[in-house]
This record gives structure tokens, sequence and C-alpha cells, in this order.
């Protein structure tokens, strides 16, 4: 029993170095809500692993909800969750302008709110916790660029921008991004851009489209891999899929690295992922939570790594997806 009661004051001692608040008892234990956009996407699966991971590391309940890309549900999820009282709120919007009312009452309400992914329009959050979206944008760009140089020794060539779900900010930032640096490449010419959601069906029927428009294209940039995986389908089924190094293959670039797109890369399909760490950013959220929690001053806001994955590379780190 001794023992016991040294491994228990031992245990406090540690949780308190990490700076971490633990509830002395039961009834004041930390619930944590969590509301997430869409569980549909393979990127959002794994952020939510690594809430809900970090949650049970820390000693912290969390209650999971889906709005399941409704952006109506998701704001009354979140009232839902006040009414609850929970201790705090951790939320990937899925409109940034939309979620903003409940968002402002969760803080009127003493509840800290920590963006994850995406922010929300014109309210100061806890924390916004996300990947720098302008230069994942602003890299694939550059990926583009550098491509096109090696097909056609200079920097020429015709785009297609699969753009992300209208009205998130990590849509609007990619394409801010990329757009601005694509200026800088005054060889490369953005033939269309339209938005994808997000969503593979919705990007294979916008690639279809606009391959009949601009057959002669060279380069796809999806807002995320769901977009480029789509557009990788529908090449495929209008047979203009060449792998990496044959003659017609099209430069194909997204974000996230997804399970999907790695596996694609290794084909030959998809030249490149910009991969985010989602898992590291949802444990992160929860951290900081507890810390906002305790008094302490949080990182108002914090960017995850991220890192261009190619055939050279996918075999060769440790991907969050796999």
């Amino acid at each position: 029993m001794k023992n016991f009661g040294k491994i228990l004051v031992l245990l406090g001692v540690f949780v308190l170095a990490l700076g971490l608040a633990v509830p002395a008892t039961a009834a004041d234990k930390v619930v944590i809500g969590y509301s997430i956009s869409t569980l549909n996407n393979a990127f959002f699966v794994g952020m939510t692993r690594g809430v809900e991971t970090g949650g049970k590391n820390l000693n912290v309940e969390v209650i999971t909800v889906n709005a399941n890309g409704d952006s109506a549900k998701q704001a009354a999820d979140v009232e839902d969750l006040i009414t609850k009282k929970v201790s705090a709120i951790i939320i990937n919007p899925r409109d940034a302008e939309a979620i903003a009312p409940a968002v402002k009452k969760s803080l009127a309400a003493d509840i800290p709110v920590l963006a994850l992914d995406r922010g929300v329009t014109g309210v100061d959050v806890t924390s916004f916790l996300e990947t720098d979206n302008v230069a994942m944008g602003r890299l694939g760009a550059d990926l583009i660029a550098e491509a096109m140089k090696a097909k056609y020794g200079e920097i020429k060539g015709k785009v297609i921008e699969l753009g992300g779900l209208v009205g998130t900010t990590a849509a609007r930032d990619r394409g801010k991004g990329f757009n601005d640096q694509l200026k800088k490449y005054p060889g490369l010419e953005l033939v269309a851009s339209q938005p994808a959601d997000f969503n593979q069906e919705k990007a294979y029927n916008v690639t279809t489209n606009l391959m009949l428009a601009h057959p002669d294209v060279d380069a796809f940039f999806g807002h995320n891999d769901d977009n480029t995986v789509g557009a990788e389908r529908a090449l495929k089924a209008m047979g203009k899929l060449a792998k990496v190094g044959e003659k017609g293959h099209i430069y194909i670039v997204g974000i996230d690295g997804i399970k999907q797109a790695l596996d694609s890369i290794r084909k030959g399909h998809i030249d490149c992922t910009i991969s985010q760490e989602p898992v590291m950013m949802g444990e992160k959220s929860v951290e900081f939570a507890l810390e906002s929690l305790a008094g302490k001053t949080v990182t108002k806001h914090y960017y995850t790594p991220f890192t261009a994955i190619n055939i050279d590379n996918v075999d060769k780190r440790a991907n969050w997806a796999e």
C-alpha cells in the first residue's frame, strides 16, 4: 500500500510537470465537446483520432458530435454542448460564418473554444490550430512550375484548380496562396478554377466537365486529396490517365496526405500530396484546452508542419494515414 501511495504521488508530480490541469475528483472531471464538420473525409477521421487519443492520454472525457456536412446541425450541436456545460469546445467549422453566433455564445458562457483546421469568421477564439494553408497553396504552385520546367525546359503550361468548400477558411487561404504564387510564373495559365468542395464525387464530375473544355491541360492543383483522387478517377474513366514519366501525363498535386493519395503516388498516377499532420493537430488541441482551463496563456494561432510527399519519399517517412 505504501508503494501504491508513492506511485500516486509520483504520477501527480509528473502531470503537474506537464503543466496540465487534472481534476481532483470525478465530479470535477474535464469534459470537452468536440464538433467535427464531417467524418466523410479521411483527413477529418485522422484529426478526430487525434482529439480522442489526446482525451484518453490526458484523462479527459470527449463528447464527439458530427455535423455531417450540415452547418445548421453544427450550430445546434454546439448550443447543445453549451447547455450540457462542457468544460471546453473544440470545433472544426463546416462554415466559418455560419458557426460564428454559436461560438460567440460559448465564449460568453466562459467556455473556451478551440478551432481546428478551419477558423471562425469575426470571432476571437481561444486558439486556432491549423496548417499554414496559404503556404501550402504557394507550394502547390511552385511544384507545378518545377514540373513544367522539367517537362518543357521552361515554365509554361495550362493549369486547372479544383477548389475546396466555399465558406471555409482552408479553401479561401489555399486558393489565395496558390493564385498569388501562380502570378510569379507568367508562363503558367490558369485555364479553369472551380470548387469541388473537398469531395471526391464532386471532383470527379467537375474534372470530367473541365477536361471536355480543356483537353490539353498540363496540371491539376486540388485543395485537398479528395479533389485530386476524384480527378484521377475522372482521367482514368476518360482514358487520359498516363503514369508519371509517360507521354501525356498530367501533373497532379493535392493536400492532406490521405491513404488513397499515397497509394496513387506509388502507382504513378498522382505526383504529390502536401501532407498535413491531423492527428498531431487533434492531440495538441486537447492539450491547449487544458492549458486554457488551468488559466495558462495559450498560443492563439498554432501551425502544425506540412511536407511534400512524392515517389521519392513516400516510403521513407512516417505517414499519419498509414
